[in-house]
């Protein structure tokens, strides 16, 4: 009996291990044990809101990404003008941009088992900074005014609350769509188009994580 419970653990404990053992190897062969910690307290942080409702996930998740990876533009981390890193990147690399902290989110609350049809990758305006940006919006309902987790402020407000912001598009793995401030806009194609989407993707298959 003794042995059945033991195993049952076992299994249960398995099933928890979201992120590829190997990884973690990976991490601190190459990265170091601090890359191989972050890699670990994003799995203890997928452990601990399993069983949270959606607006803990929201918050604990926004809060995790913004502040335990520093903000590096993609000249500078990877030599690159535009580069999307996956998740398993930007922690070992300890180097993100606006968009790499968005597919991070994104990922993560998908795997906690937030419907992808209340998630989108945003590209917005940045009005204060003069710049393109890149935010996560969560529709609790299909036609409600999203919420928006960002980078730049630690809180997350309502879209109609960000004055700063003016959205352009979003997108999601399911679709793609002219942004409007409420409801879920003029939907206007595949993001397979987008060759960086589809390069993630691939990227992210390879490290066992499916976007």
């Amino acid at each position: 009996m003794t042995f059945l419970i033991s195993l049952v653990v076992l299994l249960r404990a398995d099933d928890q291990q979201w992120i590829k053992k190997e990884l973690f190897k990976e991490a601190r062969q190459e990265f170091g044990s601090d890359a191989e910690q972050r890699l670990r307290d994003w799995q203890d942080l997928y452990e601990d809101l399993r069983n949270e409702d959606e607006d803990e996930q929201l918050r604990a998740v926004n809060y995790f990404f913004n502040n335990r990876v520093n903000y590096v533009s993609d000249q500078k981390h990877w030599g690159q003008k535009d580069y999307w890193a996956t998740p398993y990147e930007s922690l070992t690399t300890d180097g993100a941009d606006c968009e790499d902290f968005v597919i991070a989110k994104y990922y993560t609350l998908k795997e906690l088992g937030v419907a992808v049809e209340k998630l989108r990758i945003t590209y917005v305006k940045a009005l204060r900074i003069n710049q393109a940006h890149m935010v996560l919006t969560y529709f609790p309902t299909p036609d409600a005014i999203p919420l928006v987790l960002d980078n730049l402020i630690g809180k997350i407000y309502p879209a109609n609350r960000r004055k700063d912001l003016e959205p352009v598009y979003s997108f999601n793995a399911s679709g793609m769509w002219l942004e409007r401030m409420k409801g879920q806009g003029i939907r206007m194609g595949n993001p397979n188009k987008l060759d960086l989407w589809t390069g993630l993707r691939l990227r992210m298959s390879a490290q066992g994580m499916e976007i």
